[in-house]
């Protein structure tokens, strides 16, 4: 199989057309931020449109013009969110409502095995991630970027 290479800005723009439109959109992931529960370049995403978006589910967001984000929703505003990805130790980014594009149906493993991430397992686990120390984190964060 083929492999295309578009720029973020055009290919997730069209992907978020697509997923106004109520269809479902399968993208390959990029970048270590999601680490441990998604491997960039390895993983790939099912995205849906959700209109109501709540803590702990991983959205697909325009942060900024031309600049997308696929993290973890953190906190829901009042008109907006904050995200965070699991993989990053400290920074968060914020998003109108109105520019999320799309949340996280389904993770699709390298290895061909489909992960719910909306799961009772799957949220405990990232829970417990996200409970854990900084230093623990980055401790475990290295090795797993290590194996890759």
């Amino acid at each position: 199989m083929n492999k295309i290479v578009l720029p973020n800005e055009i290919m997730l723009g069209e992907v978020s057309r697509m997923l106004a439109e109520g269809k479902e959109v399968v993208i390959m992931t990029k970048g270590f931020s999601m680490l441990p529960f998604i491997k960039g370049d390895y993983d790939s995403v099912v995205l849906v449109r959700k209109d109501v978006l709540r803590p702990g589910e991983i959205a697909l967001g325009e942060v900024t013009k031309g600049v997308y984000v696929l993290h973890r929703i953190r906190k829901v505003l009042p008109g907006g969110i904050i995200m965070k990805g699991d993989g990053n130790l400290r920074g968060t980014e914020k998003c109108r409502t109105a520019n999320v594009c799309g949340v996280v149906k389904e993770i699709q493993k390298a290895s061909g095995r489909k992960v719910d991430p909306n799961s009772p397992v799957n949220r405990f686990l990232w829970r417990c991630w996200a409970a854990t120390p900084t230093l623990g984190r980055r401790f475990i964060l290295h090795f797993v970027r290590k194996s890759l």
